[in-house]
């Protein structure tokens, strides 16, 4: 057996929380599992340290991820990702056999009260010889960014950011805990990820209807959904009540626009009113205004929207 340094040089990470950053192509790597710990693909700001070569990225929880160049750690705290690069040349499968060995052997040590920290990591034992015989090819498993399509010959969007306080009138729900609610038949909206937020049915006094609601926390941070229905909502939602007349069209394009940003929010990381009005989504603009026939000629070329139409207005608009 060897010491984890000996096998590796231990890299601390250094870089910005994930707010700050904008979309582009290179791996943003956080705690978790999930998607290989990728939280996000982004353009590196000034000061972050730029790993440039394959390795394991290793959180603080000691979530150990197999990563090729480039990437960054998340390093804007007192614990951060660390990056251990090879010592000796390492083929992807020794590198993913590696990392397995962490996860498996001494993850069970840390906690969030006991976290892997440099020295801490460093006289971890392996073993002094990694093999290669992992069954599976280890780098076509491992998530990448999907290729932008061509260009087709159509016409280009021009792109402008609109605050959210700027489009709508954004309110909390009004309700806080379902369960003191007598059952009813007007859904209660929360940020839950499934049945369109959907966590119960309540009687209510008053219910609104054909809004937008956008999640303030959970796993689901950010994400936004249409309801062409009366429905309730609790107090971890924004109801979205535009400042002017919106098109269901230009309304469900924002919708997708927000949802395309939800990585830049976590359980850890909430969202609230005032932030809410601070975030600035990207639209197709004409004269400094949002350009809602752009959008409607976009959403409505959709091989779906005449589905999605007529379930989006089978019942009567609000007056």
């Amino acid at each position: 057996m060897k010491r984890v340094d000996e096998l590796f040089k231990i890299h601390r990470s250094q870089s910005h929380t994930i707010s700050r950053y904008e979309a582009g192509d290179v791996a943003y790597v956080a705690s978790g599992l999930s998607d290989n710990g990728v939280s996000a693909w982004v353009k590196p700001l000034r000061g972050d340290r730029v790993f440039k070569f394959r390795g394991i990225a290793v959180s603080s929880f000691c979530e150990a991820t197999v990563q090729v160049a480039p990437f960054i750690g998340y390093g804007c705290a007192g614990t951060s990702v660390m990056a251990l690069e090879p010592r000796q040349p390492m083929a992807a499968n020794q590198l993913a056999f590696a990392a397995a060995y962490l996860n498996l052997t001494q993850r069970w040590r840390f906690s969030w009260y006991w976290r892997a920290i440099v020295p801490r990591l460093a006289r971890l034992k392996m073993p002094a010889t990694i093999p290669d015989d992992v069954p599976f090819n280890v780098r076509e498993a491992m998530p990448s960014m999907s290729s932008p399509r061509a260009n087709d010959g159509g016409q280009a969007l021009n792109l402008g950011r609109f605050t959210l306080g700027e489009i709508f009138d954004l309110k909390a729900g009004d309700y806080h805990s379902v369960g003191r609610l007598p059952r009813g038949r007007v859904p209660m909206i929360s940020c839950g990820g499934e049945n369109n937020g959907v966590t119960g049915y309540c009687d209510v006094p008053h219910a609104y209807s054909h809004k937008l609601t956008i999640a303030f926390n959970g796993m689901n941070t950010l994400t936004a959904k249409y309801h062409p229905y009366d429905f309730a909502a609790k107090d971890d939602v924004a109801v979205c009540f535009p400042n002017r007349p919106l098109q269901l069209t230009t309304q469900l394009f924002i919708a997708v626009m927000l949802n395309r940003e939800r990585w830049r929010y976590s359980f850890y990381r909430k969202c609230f009113v005032e932030k809410l009005r601070r975030f600035a989504v990207a639209l197709p603009a004409k004269d400094g205004d949002i350009d809602e026939g752009a959008i409607k000629a976009l959403v409505e070329s959709s091989p779906y929207w005449r589905s999605l139409n007529a379930r989006m207005t089978r019942e009567s608009a609000p007056a």
